[in-house]
């Protein structure tokens, strides 16, 4: 499956999307839509890393379009959403995205250049609650 989603550790305090070559809207929607069925069983914030790192480029459609729907769609206990990615076009994106405020939620939305710097903001962001 070109997009897995599972937790990331036994506490079921983050949610790691991961990335694998091509992908669709499609499976990128129905990623998103397993990510919030795992963040709703839970009571508490969860963060979530999408690693983008061994995806490929971005399918046809809009992403700006594609992006609000799933970031207006994740639950109220969504504490941090953490993106990996090292293209700048992606990037690019990414902040038109956090920029038109999805759900007042700009502010959760993080961008790292690693997985491992993924990987301490979420320790960080867990060992707050």
């Amino acid at each position: 499956m070109p997009i897995s989603v599972s937790w990331k550790d036994e506490a079921k305090t983050c949610v790691e999307i991961t990335y694998q070559g091509h992908w669709t809207w499609p499976e990128f929607q129905a990623a998103a839509a397993a990510t919030n069925d795992l963040i709703s069983s839970v009571a508490y914030n969860v963060v979530i890393i999408e690693n983008t790192l061994n995806g490929s480029v971005m399918p046809p459609g809009n992403i700006i379009t594609n992006g609000k729907s799933a970031i207006t769609s994740f639950p109220e206990n969504t504490g941090l959403i953490i993106v990996v990615v090292n293209s700048s076009i992606i990037r690019t994106f990414l902040s038109i995205v956090a920029n038109t405020n999805p759900r007042g939620r700009r502010g959760i939305i993080k961008m790292v250049a690693t997985l491992e710097e993924a990987y301490q903001l979420a320790e960080v962001m867990v060992g707050d609650q």
